[in-house]
C-alpha cells in the first residue's frame, strides 16, 4: 500500500483542521498538489506544505492510500473526518472529533484521542492505542435529540470519557478500559462493552441496544429491571465471560423498555440482591 506522510515538525501552538486530508481527496493527486491544500490553522487559511513535510507516493485510488501524520498530532483536530475508504493513522495523539462522519476505512490512533472521537460514524473502523475524552461515538453536545453513531466499530485500549456512545443508533465501541459516567446515554442501538468499571449512571434513557459493563458499577438506576443471568454473550465475535445479569430499561425513557444492560456479576457482588429477585420470581411462577 502507497504511504503518504505529513510531519508536523513546528509547534503551530494552536489547532490545525485536516478534515480535507484523507485518502479519499487525496488519491489522484501529485505531492506538489497535496502541499497546496488548504488547511485552516486557528484562523487562518494556509497550504498545507506551509505546516507539513510532505512525503512519499500517493496512490491513484483511495482504498490503495495510506497517510501518515507525524510530530505535533496533539493539534490535529477532524483526523480522517468522512473518510470512506483507505486507512489513516497518527502516531500520536490527537485532537478533537477524530474521525467524525466516517463512513468507511481505517483511522488509527497510537496515543490519546479528544472529544467526540468516531462521533456520528456510520461505518469504518477506528481503534485508538490510548484512552479517549467524553462522547465516544456519540452526538454533539446540546442537540435535541443527539443523535451518535449509526454504525461502525470504534475500539479503545485505554479508558473512555463520559456518555460513550451518547446517541447511539448503531455499530459497536469496545473500551478495554474504565469509563465515566452515563455509558449509552439516550442508546437506541448498537452495543457498548466496558472491559473495566463504570462510573454509574449506565444506560441512562436508553431504548434500545446493550451496554456491558464487565468490571465494577456502583448503583443500578432505579428505573431499570432485572430480566435474567447470562452465563456468556458474544460481542464482535469475542466471548465475554459471566454471569451477567441482565437489566432491561429505562423505563423513565420508554414503557418498552428496549434497552439491555448487563453487568458482570463476579465483579459485583453488591448486586447479588438482584439475582435473588430473579430465584424469587422463579419460585413464585412454580
Amino acid at each position: 500500500m502507497p504511504v503518504l506522510t505529513l510531519s508536523l515538525v513546528k509547534d503551530p501552538s494552536v489547532p490545525v483542521e485536516v478534515e480535507a486530508v484523507i485518502p479519499d481527496k487525496i488519491a489522484g493527486l501529485s505531492l506538489n498538489e497535496v502541499s497546496k491544500m488548504p488547511v485552516w490553522v486557528g484562523n487562518r487559511r494556509l497550504k498545507l506544505g506551509d505546516l507539513f513535510q510532505v512525503e512519499g507516493e500517493p496512490a491513484s485510488r483511495p482504498e490503495e492510500l495510506k497517510v501518515v501524520f507525524k510530530g505535533y498530532t496533539n493539534r490535529l483536530w477532524r483526523v480522517g473526518e468522512k473518510m470512506s475508504s483507505g486507512e489513516v493513522e497518527v502516531l500520536g495523539g490527537v485532537g478533537p472529533y477524530a474521525g467524525r462522519k466516517m463512513k468507511g476505512g481505517k483511522l488509527i490512533v497510537r496515543g490519546p484521542a479528544g472529544l467526540c472521537l468516531g462521533a456520528k460514524m456510520s461505518d469504518g473502523v477506528i481503534e485508538v492505542f490510548g484512552s479517549a475524552d467524553d462522547r465516544v461515538g456519540g452526538a454533539y453536545r446540546g442537540e435535541l435529540p443527539p443523535k451518535g453513531m449509526k454504525g461502525g466499530t470504534i475500539i479503545i485500549h485505554g479508558d473512555a470519557g463520559a456518555e460513550v456512545g451518547l446517541g447511539m443508533k448503531g455499530g459497536t465501541i469496545i473500551v478495554d478500559g474504565s469509563c465515566d459516567i452515563m455509558p449509552g446515554l439516550e442508546m437506541k442501538g448498537g452495543t457498548i462493552l466496558v472491559k473495566g468499571s463504570c462510573a454509574g449512571k449506565a444506560g441512562a434513557r436508553m431504548t434500545g441496544g446493550r451496554v456491558i459493563i464487565v468490571g465494577r458499577l456502583p448503583t443500578i438506576l432505579p428505573s431499570f429491571y432485572v430480566d435474567e443471568v447470562r452465563p456468556s454473550i458474544k460481542v464482535a465475535g469475542e466471548k465475554v465471560e459471566g454471569p451477567l445479569l441482565v437489566f432491561v430499561g429505562d423505563a423513565v425513557a420508554s414503557e418498552k423498555c428496549g434497552g439491555r444492560l448487563m453487568v458482570n456479576l463476579k465483579n459485583n457482588p453488591h448486586l447479588k440482591k438482584y439475582e435473588d429477585l430473579i430465584a424469587g420470581k422463579v419460585e413464585a411462577e412454580l
